[in-house]
C-alpha cells in the first residue's frame, strides 16, 4: 500500500487515498483542506501521479510513459490526462479563463489512463465567476474524471461546491516530525523554525530561506532597548529601518508579534507553548518588566503594521511608527 512516506504526517488521509488506487467506485471530486504549508498540494500531486501510473506498485513506477510525463521535481506536467490549475502568481485569484480552459478538456476521453485527474490548487482563491464555472463541472462531471481541490480556508468555498466533494481535513504536523525533517535537511535551529512555522514544514523552510531568525533577533533587541532616551536618534541609528523591503517589514512585524505572544504566555505560566524556545532567559526578563495590558497593545501595533505593509504601505514609515508607538507604551509604565 503506497503511503508516500516522504510526505510528513496525514496517515489517515494517505490510507484513504491508497484505497482509491484499487479498482471500484471512485469519487469524482475530493477536497484537501487545512493550514498552508503542510503538504496538501504535494500529496495531491503525488497521488495523481500514482493514480495515473501504468504500473503502480507502492509508488509511481517512474518508468512508464505516464510517469515520465509528470515530473514533480521540475514541476513539469505534459501528461494528456493530468491538469493542474494553480495561481499565476502568489496571492492572485484563480480566473474563470483557467476553469474554462480545463472545461474544454472535458470533450476529450483519457488518452493514456483510465481517468483524467485535475488538481485545483488554491481553490479557495477563485473569483466568483470561476467558482460558478467549476460548480457546473462538479454538478455534471465528465465521465472518468477526478477533481482534487486544495484549499486552506473552507469558508471561502461555495457551500454548493462543498456539498459535491469528499472532504479530507489536513491537520498541523506534530512539531517533533517537522523538527526531524528540518534536521534531515541540514537547517540550523530546527526546533525554533518548527515552532515559528507552527509545525508547517513548508513554512519552516521558507522562514529559513528568508533568514527569519535574524529578523527575530532584531525584534528582540528592539524590545530590550525600550524605553528609548531619544526615539528619533534611535530610528536614525538603525540600519534595518532603512534596508527592509516589504518582505523584511512583514518578517520583522511578524516576529515582533510572536515575541509579544511568547511573553504573554510566559506571564501566564505557559512556557511550554512559546515559539522562541532558544531565548527563554530574555523572554523571562521581558515578562517581568512589561505589564500584560501593554504587551497586548504592542501586539496590536505589530498586527496593524503587518497589515499596513501587506497592503503596500511603505515599510520604512510603518516601522518608524511601530518604534515610536511601542516606545510610548513603555514610557507609560513609568
Amino acid at each position: 500500500m503506497p503511503m508516500w512516506d516522504d510526505i510528513l504526517g496525514h496517515e489517515q488521509n494517505k490510507e484513504f487515498l491508497a484505497r482509491l488506487l484499487q479498482p471500484g467506485n471512485r469519487p469524482h471530486a475530493l477536497l484537501f483542506y487545512g493550514p498552508e504549508g503542510i503538504g496538501k498540494k504535494q500529496l495531491a500531486l503525488r497521488f495523481a501521479k500514482t493514480f495515473l501510473c501504468q504500473k503502480p506498485d507502492e509508488h509511481p513506477c517512474g518508468r512508464c510513459e505516464s510517469c515520465r510525463l509528470i515530473n514533480l521535481a521540475e514541476h513539469s506536467f505534459a501528461h494528456p490526462d493530468f491538469i493542474l490549475v494553480e495561481q499565476e502568481a502568489p496571492g492572485k485569484d484563480l480566473k474563470i479563463e483557467q476553469i474554462k480552459e480545463m472545461s474544454r478538456q472535458a470533450a476529450f476521453a483519457p488518452a493514456l489512463s483510465s481517468h483524467k485527474v485535475c488538481v485545483i490548487d488554491a481553490a479557495d482563491r477563485m473569483t466568483v465567476e470561476a467558482a460558478n464555472s467549476l460548480l457546473k463541472l462538479l454538478e455534471e462531471p465528465p465521465p472518468n474524471w477526478m477533481f482534487i481541490l486544495v484549499a486552506s480556508r473552507l469558508e471561502r468555498l461555495l457551500p454548493t461546491i462543498l456539498s459535491r466533494v469528499i472532504q479530507l481535513r489536513f491537520d498541523q504536523i506534530p512539531l517533533a516530525l517537522t523538527q526531524e525533517a528540518l534536521n534531515r535537511l541540514g537547517l540550523e535551529r530546527p526546533e525554533l523554525l518548527a515552532r515559528l512555522a507552527g509545525g508547517s514544514l513548508g513554512a519552516a523552510v521558507n522562514l529559513a530561506a528568508a533568514d527569519a531568525v535574524s529578523y527575530r533577533d532584531q525584534a528582540l533587541e528592539f524590545l530590550e532597548a525600550l524605553p528609548l532616551a531619544q526615539p528619533m536618534r534611535y530610528v536614525a541609528s538603525q540600519p534595518w529601518l532603512e534596508s527592509y523591503d516589504k518582505q523584511g517589514g512583514l518578517l520583522f512585524t511578524e516576529m515582533l508579534l510572536f515575541l509579544a505572544r511568547d511573553v504573554l504566555l510566559w506571564q501566564n505560566g505557559l512556557e511550554e507553548q512559546i515559539y522562541n524556545c532558544d531565548c527563554t532567559d530574555r523572554l523571562r526578563r521581558l515578562a517581568a518588566s512589561w505589564p500584560a495590558s501593554h504587551l497586548k497593545q504592542a501586539a496590536d501595533i505589530a498586527q496593524q503594521a503587518y497589515q499596513a505593509i501587506e497592503s503596500n504601505a511603505g515599510a520604512k514609515l510603518v516601522l518608524e511608527t511601530v518604534v515610536l508607538k511601542t516606545d510610548i507604551l513603555r514610557k507609560e509604565e513609568r
